[in-house]
Order: C-alpha cells, then structure tokens, then sequence
C-alpha cells in the first residue's frame, strides 16, 4: 500500500483483517486500514478512525477518503447499524458509484469485522 501521502507506516499481520497504521497515536486516536474484493470485481479500500467516542469509517472504491457523504447515502444505514450495536456514534462514508443492498451488506459486513476487536479489547482493558 502506498503511504507516501501521509508519511506513516503500516503494520501487517496477516491473523487479523486490518492493518494499523503506527505513528498515529497522537491523541489517542488509532487508524486501520483494510482491502476486500466484492463480487470479484470491485476493490473496495476501508479506513476506520477510532477516536475512542466514535469512529469513523470510510469505504471507498477509488481509495480515495469521502470525508463528506450525501446525506442518504446508504453509509447511513451501516452507520445506524453499527450505533445502535456498539452504542456510540459511527460515522461511515461510502463513496461507491454502484449501490445495491447485497452491496450494503458486504460493507457492513466487513465493518463489523474490522470494529469488533476494537471493541473486545476496550472491554479487557
């Protein structure tokens, strides 16, 4: 992955589903990057900010960050989703041209995959 924008290293363990970027933990604030393939022909690239009381994901196809969604965006319903699970704010972006439920699906899938270890650790610490 190419890093060079933003100057920070990632670290890659193939036992989980995410890599988090060292050199960010300023604040206490974490980012985890992830890469999935939908339907074999779509690259979609994950980005999840914990910054502790929230988290914001961003799912994109370009892997380009969409800091600003539209406001019915199908990011909502995974955003909705995943408050009403975890119990603290989510923002999510999906900046995808396509949109189908199946699709909606798959990325609320692979959100909840990258966030629930997050969440067992904070409940061991």
């Amino acid at each position: 992955m190419n890093t060079e924008c933003c100057q920070y290293s990632e670290k890659k363990n193939s036992s989980v589903a995410f890599s988090q970027e060292t050199g960010i933990k300023e604040n206490d604030i974490n980012v985890y990057r992830s890469h999935k393939i939908y339907m074999g022909y779509l690259d979609l690239y994950f980005c999840v900010i914990d910054f502790k009381e929230t988290i914001f994901i961003s799912a994109d196809a370009d892997n380009i960050i969409c800091l600003v969604g539209e406001p019915h965006s199908y990011g909502n319903d995974v955003a909705n989703l995943l408050s009403m699970k975890f119990k603290i704010p989510f923002y999510v972006s999906v900046n995808v041209d396509e949109s189908d439920e199946n699709l909606t699906n798959f990325i609320f899938s692979n959100c909840l995959e990258m966030i629930k270890p997050l969440f067992e650790n904070r409940e061991k610490n």
